[in-house]
C-alpha cells in the first residue's frame, strides 16, 4: 500500500479551512462554451463543502496508477464527506494534491478499500465543485 509518509492532521484540517475561506469565485472565462455558473452556485457549493467538512482520518482508497494502468492502493487523509458519498482525500505522496473520490458500499468494487478514486485530482475546493 502506498502512502505511509506522515501527515499532521490537525494541519491539514486548518489548510483545507483556510483555503475554502479564502476561496475567490472565478470570473467566467471571455471563450468558455455555455452559460458560465451563477456566484448563487459557488456560495451554496462552498456552503455545501463547509458542511461536508469532517476531522481527517485515514484511510485506503483505490485509484489507477497514471503511468502503468495499474489498480494501486492509497492510503489517504479524508477531509470532507458529503451526504452523497463523495469524499475528498489528500494524497500524501503528492505533498499537495487532492482527490476526489466516492464510497463503494460493493466489497467486489472496492477490493477491500473504503473509497474509490473518481479521478479527479487538485486543490480541495476544486476537487468538491467538480463532483
Amino acid at each position: 500500500m502506498l502512502g505511509r509518509m506522515e501527515v499532521d492532521l490537525e494541519s491539514l484540517a486548518r489548510q483545507v479551512r483556510d483555503v475554502l475561506d479564502a476561496y475567490v469565485i472565478p470570473e467566467p472565462h471571455l471563450a468558455a462554451l455555455g452559460t458560465p455558473l451563477h456566484d448563487a452556485w459557488f456560495a451554496a457549493e462552498l456552503a455545501a463543502m463547509k458542511a461536508a467538512l469532517v476531522a481527517p482520518f485515514w484511510t485506503k482508497m483505490r485509484d489507477l496508477d497514471p503511468q502503468t494502468g495499474k489498480v494501486v492502493i492509497l492510503r489517504v487523509a479524508i477531509v470532507a464527506e458529503d451526504s452523497d458519498g463523495y469524499l475528498v482525500a489528500f494524497d500524501p505522496l503528492t505533498k499537495a494534491e487532492f482527490v476526489l473520490a466516492s464510497r463503494e458500499i460493493d466489497p467486489e468494487a472496492t477490493r477491500g478499500v473504503d473509497a474509490v478514486s473518481c479521478g479527479v485530482r487538485g486543490d480541495a475546493v476544486g476537487c468538491f465543485l467538480s463532483r
